[in-house]
């Protein structure tokens, strides 16, 4: 029984010490604004941008549910 848990022990260790660093799978369009983050230059977006890094259209609100609060919170 200890040998048991120890080897299930050990397999559990090494198999989350193989993963490497985490990629995050991005649509296009906000991939090219993370990118543009992460190498310190500004998005020229006319009206703003949202808080996932997209680029606003005319009159939307970058505020989660159009701006109004969720009903009973």
């Amino acid at each position: 029984m200890k040998y048991t848990l120890l080897a299930a022990f050990l397999v559990a260790l090494s198999l989350s010490a193989c993963g490497g660093k985490p990629s995050q799978a991005l649509p296009e369009t906000e991939r090219e604004n993370y990118e543009r983050i992460m190498r310190g230059e500004e998005i020229e977006c006319q009206h703003g941008i949202d808080a996932n890094g997209n680029c606003l259209k005319e009159g939307a609100d970058p505020r989660p549910y159009g701006g109004t609060s969720k009903p009973g919170h």
